[in-house]
């Protein structure tokens, strides 16, 4: 039986698509994901602020808000002067830290935590963050996934600029 050149075409063309399709269903055996890693970015990846508010536990509030490409910060109950780049660094900071994922039954009865709002430009919804400074590390409570994270102690200043 000789195959005819279209033949030979087709062997090909198909023999191709199986090994594709073979590398397709075994790379995620082979290669799985990072969600088995227990680092988690606090804000989805490529995220673009548009305000943020920072709720101190005395009624005190921080506001940035984005204006063309600058920042514009409004403050209660709080003497803070930031220069442009200092904002741009909390930005960066809320932008790109990540923290180790922790177990769901954290109990933090008499803490009194930080709450910060997020409105970003891919998201509806704002997002709600509850910060909790300890002496060691900073506990960062994700509302809308129900997610604890910890993050190092140094990063607490950058995530919330104030002088206690």
């Amino acid at each position: 039986m000789k195959l005819t050149r279209t033949g030979w075409n087709n062997v090909i063309i198909f023999s191709v698509m199986i090994i594709i399709l073979l590398i397709n269903a075994t790379n995620d055996r082979l290669f799985p994901e990072g969600d088995s890693g227990s680092d988690k970015l606090l804000l989805p990846e490529h995220s673009v602020i548009l305000t943020l508010v920072i709720n101190f536990s005395d009624n005190r509030q921080l506001k940035f808000e984005r204006v063309g490409r600058a920042w514009q910060m409004t403050s209660q109950g709080l003497l803070l002067d930031l220069s442009n780049q200092q904002i741009e660094q909390l930005m960066l900071a809320w932008q790109q830290s990540s923290g180790l994922v922790q177990a769901d039954d954290i109990v933090v009865e008499g803490l009194k935590g930080i709450e910060v709002l997020i409105n970003t430009a891919t998201n509806k919804h704002e997002l709600v963050y509850m910060l909790y400074p300890l002496v060691d590390q900073l506990l960062v409570f994700n509302l809308q996934n129900k997610l604890w994270l910890a993050l190092p102690k140094a990063v607490a200043h950058q995530l919330a600029p104030i002088n206690k």
